[in-house]
């Protein structure tokens, strides 16, 4: 059996990449002012950033029906018998519902849709893990059976520059985010159960990074199967050399893998943002 990988784009893999992994790759929808782009094809995060900094309003939003069979069929006209299709977790966006309902309607028993339940690179590994199965002659249901072991497991906090963008997303009161921005304060952000939820607030954010990283040490994640991953969006060389320090001084015998935030992340949470934790190497089961 001939078997596709495909993942919606917030795997945070360019297109390109995605085409020389072997890796279809279904651009997920940005609206900037009301007017719509195509992550990596018409917008990327460096045309995002200045867009946010200039307070315009941005909001994502799933693809339409036309979009996902126009999608699909190109993958299945180059003679694959079968997709696994990941998605964005389904604690953030609709996604695996919408796709588990039009896939099965439109090609029946031909597309597994897994819900990542992960967002950014962290839920690449997974997506990389299932297409070195594949390309070693696994199954789908192997595949399937390895990702339901991984999913979950990654161990991240994420912490915005601000609440600015948080308010603008309708994530915090304005009167919150005034406040809080008033006196420094930002909220610290959890990856818990396949959703991004505050888990306190810090007006240290040396502090509250020194104190993950001390976790994570204490935990004890193996080297061997865990990487460090840190992801970002238009941060400072300030807040980059503090990040450096720390796992200098703390995480030093870990892979570390730097990338992009997901762009739909990244509408939501804003320039200036960094994800910073654990998450299983590829081909880890």
């Amino acid at each position: 059996m001939k078997i596709a990988i495909s993942s919606d784009s917030t795997l945070a893999i360019k297109q390109a990449e995605g085409k020389q992994l072997g890796i279809y790759i279904l651009p997920l929808n940005v609206i900037v002012d009301g007017e719509e782009f195509h992550d990596d094809v018409t917008i990327d995060l460096d045309k995002l950033m200045p867009m946010m900094r200039s307070n315009s309003r941005v909001t994502t939003s799933t693809p339409t029906p036309f979009e996902i069979e126009e999608y699909f069929d190109k993958i299945f006209a180059e003679g694959y018998d079968h997709v696994i299709h990941f998605t964005i977790s389904g604690s953030l966006s609709s996604m695996p519902q919408l796709f588990e309902v039009q896939t099965e309607e439109k090609w029946p028993g031909k597309v597994t849709v897994l819900d990542s339940r992960s967002v950014c690179y962290y839920m690449a590994e997974h997506v990389l893990t299932a297409k070195k199965m594949v390309d070693e002659g696994a199954s789908v249901d192997e595949v399937v059976e390895v990702f339901n072991g991984r999913k979950g497991s990654e161990d991240i906090i994420f912490l915005p520059e601000s609440l600015t963008f948080l308010k603008n997303g309708g994530r915090v009161s304005p009167t919150v985010a005034a406040l809080g921005n008033l006196i420094g304060m930002v909220p610290v952000l959890g990856f818990v159960n396949g959703t991004i939820e505050k888990i306190g607030t810090t007006r240290n954010v040396k502090k509250t990074l020194h104190e993950n990283a001390k976790r994570l040490v204490k935990i004890g994640y193996d080297p061997k199967e865990w990487n460090l991953n840190i992801v970002h969006f238009d941060i400072s060389q300030k807040t980059k050399d503090l990040i450096r320090r720390v796992v200098e001084d703390y995480l030093g015998e870990y892979d570390v893998k730097y990338s992009q935030l997901s762009i739909n992340v990244a509408a939501h949470t804003g320039p200036g943002t960094f994800g910073f934790g654990m998450s299983k190497k590829v081909g880890v089961k």
